[in-house]
């Protein structure tokens, strides 16, 4: 058979078409490639950025208010989001996204000492995995020691988080019985309301994720 009777030949299309189609699905399933508690990208605009004066504002409060207690750690986390959001203060337009990540980061490790926000926020930088392994950020010990901190100060969005990791798609190491509970217990922290923004969003995600929903539909 010659290769174009070969590629004729009905299985090798069909195994071809599933190929491609399989490709968009297996790319889905890259943490990195998430939005992590920010604004989604938006082209630049041409003209002066609206976050000019706000930028310079909240980082001089995060590098010289926040550690001497004057300011919470939640300014630390508006100025990181403004580094990785839609419109750049200009002297950052030119930055790469890797760098100004980077600066993000030594903005919320300011923050975490007083701010939950800050502690997630930097947890999900040092937590990702992207589409081959380990991100540039991954940072293992530092995000358990982070996601230590959210539990033992009983914030929600650090139960969240660890509910998260087992209810996907790749959380092989959880048991059926941990993921159902899981669903469970997201649902249960979602109803009960007084949550930040970020825990909310991480809530919604978890109980209309593939495995919860899954869980719904079963026949009880």
């Amino acid at each position: 058979m010659d290769m174009r009777q070969l590629l004729s030949h009905p299985l090798v299309a069909l195994m071809a078409t599933a190929c491609l189609v399989a490709l968009p699905a297996v790319a889905d399933t890259s943490i990195e490639s998430r939005s992590i508690g920010t604004a989604a990208y938006s082209p630049q605009s041409s003209g002066p950025s609206a976050n000019n004066e706000s930028f310079k504002r909240l980082r001089a409060q995060c590098e010289q208010e926040v550690p001497s207690g004057k300011a919470s750690g939640d300014i630390c986390v508006q100025a990181a989001a403004i580094l990785v959001g839609g419109d750049l203060p200009d002297e950052f337009r030119e930055v790469k996204e890797d760098q100004r990540i980077k600066i993000a980061l030594r903005l919320l490790e300011r923050g975490v000492d007083s701010s939950n926000l800050a502690r997630g926020r930097a947890y999900d930088y040092y937590n990702r995995i992207g589409f081959l392994g380990m991100s540039t950020f991954a940072d293992p010990y530092r995000a358990k020691e982070l996601m230590d901190m959210m539990v033992q100060s009983d914030y929600a969005g650090g139960t969240l988080r660890r509910i998260r990791a087992q209810t996907t798609l790749l959380s092989f190491g959880a048991s059926e019985a941990e993921k159902r509970e899981g669903c469970a217990q997201a649902k249960t922290i979602l109803a009960g309301g007084k949550l930040d923004t970020d825990s909310t969003n991480l809530a919604k995600e978890i109980v209309s994720s593939g495995i919860c929903t899954g869980y719904d539909q079963a026949p009880k």
